[in-house]
């Protein structure tokens, strides 16, 4: 399973991916411990599959290597070029920042698994990791529930956040920055970000109607809506019909990043994986991009507009800077500046499918306004489904984690959901 010749040490991929998710924090266990590990696992799941592939650590690295990163098949391999410039940057990966209008389930649990991975067999090669994950906590549909619950805003988030971390505890999820996008270093970075790209000239303010979607917290374009029993406009993803409203909003130029978005895909055609990914953003951006609003005029929860405290800032335009204020230190002081010095750009990005066009195509012509260098990958991966629907708080057919936990334990489910479902696809759960 592991030789060691000289300096070179050859190890099959495909087991130290899968070996992560099985001896959760004993990474660095001989190789007797991890054998009598597999063991034990095969006999309790009844077998265990190597991939045949593999590669090479050596001690001399080339300038450039591709590293491929096998969370099952050979299809859905997430594969990244490594520079050696770059060895004194941490390996940066982040899961979304989770919306908290609901209790965590498999379906967050999924990514956060993944980037765990991920990270940890970056530390295992001796490079230091940053592994990113957090909560969205503002918006519509939190506001809206958390007086469903008779709770403040405030109150009814810090309850939800809570219930995210004590579920990684429990999976032996080792994040290493867990943002909050109701932090005030976070919302120093996201007024900071705002201001930069408006003296760019890219955002201005015009009145505005669509059909809204609450649950995604977005206004739909026709190919993201469809007749369900008869009522039109539903959104595809939360199967509800969505709201016609008109209001006044401040807009981002996206089209003035038509362009550059073209020569970004045609230059990077690895920046979104799967390939299929790719392909579906691309041809989005070939029909030309529309501006998009990004605030909101009929709600108050939310990080104020600059100098327009009748708005707050669209839920996309707050969560997505995240990223980026996740990496300040506690004694840094909060700026977007002092932020993008902490190791960014992102390597990669895992996300799902259902948000792969804001981060993709929105989040991209947003950093290049800012005059901020682009996260190096995005890999999205597919649905947790159960009977074919995605699995969601909003359609009540959520998994619940913690029971599956408690029933099977930790290992075996991150062994699972790491290595038993195409990544790159859904997985479904009759």
């Amino acid at each position: 399973m592991a030789k060691t010749f000289g300096r070179s040490l050859h190890i099959s991929s495909g087991l130290m991916l899968m070996v992560a998710p099985i001896l959760g924090a004993a990474w660095a266990l001989p190789h007797a411990t991890a054998v009598s590990s597999l063991a034990r696992l095969k006999s309790t799941m009844g077998y265990v599959t190597l991939p045949s592939h593999s590669f090479q650590l050596r001690g001399a690295k080339p300038a450039a290597v591709s590293r491929r990163f096998p969370l099952r098949s050979s299809r859905t391999l997430l594969t990244m070029s490594e520079d050696t410039k770059d060895a004194t940057k941490p390996f940066v990966c982040t899961t979304p920042l989770y919306y908290v209008n609901g209790p965590p389930h498999m379906g967050s649990a999924y990514p956060t698994m993944a980037a765990d991975v991920l990270a940890q067999y970056q530390r295992m090669r001796g490079r230091e990791a940053v592994f990113v994950t957090g909560s969205d906590e503002h918006g519509e549909k939190i506001a809206t529930t958390a007086a469903s619950n008779n709770k403040e805003n405030q109150e009814f988030v810090d309850g939800m956040v809570g219930e995210f971390k004590d579920l990684w505890e429990k999976l032996g999820i080792r994040y290493d920055s867990f943002v909050r996008t109701t932090d005030p270093k976070h919302e120093a970075v996201v007024r900071d970000f705002f201001q930069r790209v408006s003296d760019n000239g890219d955002i201005y303010k015009k009145d505005y109607s669509g059909r809204y979607c609450v649950g995604c917290e977005a206004y739909l374009g026709d190919d993201e809506m469809e007749t369900i029993d008869g009522v039109e406009h539903c959104c595809k993803i939360h199967r509800k019909p969505c709201e016609e409203r008109t209001e006044e909003n401040y807009f981002f130029r996206l089209s003035k990043y038509q362009g550059a978005l073209e020569k970004l895909f045609e230059d990077r055609p690895d920046f979104v994986q799967p390939a299929w990914r790719f392909n579906e953003v691309k041809g989005f951006v070939d029909k030309g991009v529309p501006d998009f609003s990004i605030s909101r005029s009929t709600i108050s929860w939310g990080i104020p507009v600059p100098n327009d405290p009748d708005q707050v800032i669209y839920v996309w335009f707050d969560a997505l800077l995240g990223y980026i204020s996740a990496l300040l230190h506690d004694d840094d002081e909060p700026s977007l500046e002092n932020a993008l010095k902490r190791g960014w750009p992102c390597d990669v990005h895992i996300i799902g499918k259902d948000i792969l066009r804001f981060h993709a195509v929105y989040w991209p012509a947003m950093l290049m306004s800012a005059g901020v260098p682009l996260p190096k990958y995005i890999y999205s991966h597919g649905f947790l489904t159960k009977d074919g629907l995605k699995m969601g708080k909003s359609l009540g057919n959520v998994l619940e984690p913690s029971e599956l936990v408690d029933k099977h334990g930790a290992d075996a489910v991150r062994y699972y959901f790491t290595k038993g479902l195409d990544f790159g696809g859904d997985g479904d759960f009759a």
